[in-house]
């Protein structure tokens, strides 16, 4: 969106801008000049559900932190909801009605033309079936229009629920403890009733369904706690006939203790097992310490060896004695005997040394040690079949308590569940009997009572009017120009066509449509000297592009047929011939029409200039008409012919300016086109351009004789003319 284009269309229409916002205010003053003053009261209700001095016991027990105050306001919203149902309403209305009914010389309101249109008979009617309806608190509908038209009445008076909910107001501060009833109305006596009555009928209806209820519920409590009793007692009493049944004092003890006994047992077989493996393992080492002298030197495995040779030593002596008495006590053989009996006393004292302390010593320790694990390993044993025998008895006796222990279990669970609901039961009912008795209270802790008039609404009520009559017309200019597509000045069509824009010209009224008289007094209209200094820069800028190269035949076209554009080329061909040059201007009846408002002939033809080649020159400018009876310009000469004629106007003539067709019509426009040098598009200010013009656009930016745009009916307002 253009700020600044959106500004200018503000500016445009300022003036009436401003005249809807004072019409509407003037009006606005007129409507409310006599409003009625208007009485406002007020009325406050206590609830106590945040004055801890009236709770004994919370309603909400179970609610803490923000679940708390979320209950609060759910209680708080209920009861002005509650307040505000028909059924409070119609209360209202009845006690209004019958107000009016009963004192018809103090109404709260004029007495409407039903009401005054009751007879005597019928008034006292309509107020014994407005009781009746009071006391039984029925609710006012359409429907309630008998043979007197109760709903009527009311709705006459404007004493029904809608119309009394607009003027009425129920609402909560936070943090406060009080429901605030407000009515506004011209009466300050009838705000006063409204809320006083409306507040206390409802505290009274409100306290009395509220015991009502309550009374309900401890009735069905009541109902429902008896039936409860019986099933836990029932249920209590199976559990005590099973236990005696079964002789069970108390199973959960007397299976916690035998299955601490099988664990203690259990403990007890382990370490058992434990010592029989160490036992075991011990004897075998001590078998085996036994059985392999090899490995155990303390035990005296050598000894045997020594032994040996002792003894062979011992025997060699033997023999060397009997060989040396046998002989007759040679000496050589006593010398024999003496040898052998050192080499004894020298193995008997090897044999010492190695040997202090006897080895069949150890071997009877180990001996010893034998026999007392062999015993120790037999007592294990027996005392691991001793326990395998008390297990067996104590998981018997085990398994035997696990009937009776599901069995018992069963009975203390519903006896569990029966005792629970029936607990559950009597708290609610407590409850209920202690929120009846000490529960909500509402309380009327402030009554209204008349006021002074409010301030007068007048000045807001214009206000509002003026500031939304302004609001609708700036918002209604606004849509207009972001659904505006339509191009007005010279940039919008530059940025729109991508091509150059030659000039514009600004709008002109219809009475400065003669370009002579216009180019005349020109110095004593703004608008008409701006057109003419514009038409002056297109002019140069025209002559400027043609003498680049000599040119002199230019074509005008347009996108779209209107008015300006043979207007634009009337006016382009009269600001050449200002500059003293003959001017040719070639075009159709509408051209002529212009061309006769500047005393131009307009009597000759294309077709007879063609077909002779003569012409009658005017002075300035010289007129021909392009009509050729429906025949194209190729039809009656081929290009050759066409082409040479062209070039003898040229020699007779400064500028040729040729009136072509419009872009987005069927015509032979482009025939013409072959025999301009360069031409020009004129486009109308406030038109748009559509998907078809596009097309010709593309095809005019693609073409080299075309040299650009010239924009035309400008329409500007005095800033920009500033």
């Amino acid at each position: 969106m253009n700020i600044r284009e959106f500004l200018n269309l503000i500016a445009r229409y300022k003036w009436l801008i401003i005249a809807i916002p004072t019409i509407t205010l003037c009006i606005t003053y007129l409507l409310v000049k006599n409003l009625p003053k208007e009485y406002k009261s007020q009325a406050k209700l206590s609830t106590g559900l945040l004055d801890p001095s009236r709770q004994v016991a919370p309603d909400v027990p179970s609610y803490s932190g923000p679940d708390l105050l979320i209950k609060i306001n759910q209680q708080f919203t209920n009861i002005m909801d509650i307040m505000a149902m028909p059924k409070n309403m119609s209360i209202l209305s009845y006690r209004l009605i019958l107000h009016d009914l009963k004192n018809p010389q103090k109404p709260f309101k004029p007495l409407s033309d039903d009401v005054k249109a009751l007879s005597e008979n019928e008034r006292q009617e309509a107020i014994r079936l407005f009781e009746e309806r009071l006391a039984q608190k029925q609710v006012l509908t359409p429907l309630d229009n008998y043979h007197i038209k109760l709903y009527n009445l009311v709705k006459s008076m404007g004493y029904d629920a809608k119309t009394l909910s607009r003027k009425l107001s129920i609402s909560h501060e936070d943090n406060s403890d009080f429901v605030t009833v407000e009515f506004t109305s011209n009466n300050t006596f009838l705000s006063v009733f409204v809320v006083n009555t409306l507040s206390r009928d409802f505290i009274n209806n409100y306290s009395f369904d509220l015991i009502s209820n309550k009374n309900k519920s401890i009735t069905v409590l009541d109902s429902l706690l008896k039936k409860k009793e019986g099933v836990m007692n029932d249920k209590n009493q199976q559990l005590k006939e099973y236990k005696i049944k079964n002789r069970v004092l108390n199973l959960d003890k007397q299976s916690q203790i035998v299955y601490q006994q099988i664990i203690d047992y259990e403990n007890k077989k382990s370490q058992a097992l434990i010592d029989l493996q160490s036992l075991q393992s011990a004897l075998n080492n001590v078998n085996k310490n036994l059985q392999s002298r090899d490995q155990d030197k303390y035990l005296g495995a050598e000894l045997s060896q020594d032994n040996q040779t002792i003894i062979s030593l011992k025997n060699k002596i033997h023999t060397a004695e009997n060989d040396y008495i046998d002989g007759g006590f040679l000496a050589k053989d006593k010398k024999k005997v003496d040898s052998l009996q050192q080499l004894l006393n020298a193995q008997l004292v090897k044999s010492n040394d190695n040997y202090v302390s006897d080895p069949l010593v150890a071997k009877q320790s180990l001996i010893l040690r034998r026999i007392s694990l062999g015993v120790d390993l037999d007592k294990t044993r027996a005392s691991i079949k001793d326990i395998d025998d008390e297990l067996a008895k104590l998981n018997a006796k085990f398994t035997t308590m696990v009937p009776f222990d599901a069995g018992v279990q069963k009975y203390e669970r519903d006896a569990d569940v029966a005792t629970k609901e029936y607990l559950d039961i009597l708290n609610r009912y407590n409850q209920t009997n202690l929120d009846k008795n000490i529960g909500l209270r509402l309380q009327l802790e402030q009554e209204g009572v008349p006021t002074s008039p409010e301030a007068s609404k007048k000045v807001i009520y214009m206000a509002l009017a003026a500031i939304a009559s302004f609001a609708i017309c700036f918002f209604i200019l606004l849509i207009i120009h972001v659904f505006d597509h339509s191009i007005n000045d010279q940039k919008q069509l530059e940025e729109a066509t991508n091509n150059k824009v030659i000039g514009e010209l600004n709008h002109l009224k219809s009475d400065s449509s003669n370009i002579h008289e216009l180019w005349k007094t020109s110095e004593a209209y703004k608008d008409r000297l701006m057109y003419k200094n514009q038409l002056r820069h297109i002019r140069f800028e025209v002559n400027k592009i043609l003498a680049k190269e000599d040119f002199k035949i230019l074509g005008i076209t347009s996108l779209k047929p209107d008015k300006y554009y043979i207007s634009s080329v009337t006016s382009l061909a009269y600001a050449f011939a200002r500059l003293n040059k003959q001017v040719l201007l070639i075009g159709n009846n509408e051209v002529g029409f212009e061309a006769q408002k500047l005393n131009v002939p307009t009597n000759q033809s294309v077709k007879a200039v063609f077909q002779d080649c003569s012409i009658q020159k005017n002075k300035h400018i010289t007129y021909l008409n392009s009509d050729l009876e429906g025949f194209s310009l190729l039809e009656k000469n081929d290009k050759n012919n066409l082409t040479q004629s062209f070039n003898k106007l040229k020699k007779e003539f400064d500028l040729i300016i040729i009136c072509l067709e419009p872009l987005n019509t069927v015509n032979d426009m482009k025939e013409w086109t072959l025999f301009t040098e360069k031409y020009l598009a004129t486009f109308m200010a406030g038109n748009s351009i559509s998907e078809k013009d596009k097309e010709a656009i593309k095809d005019l930016s693609e073409d080299n004789k075309f040299i650009g745009w010239l924009i035309d009916g400008v329409k500007r307002n005095k800033r920009t003319n500033a």
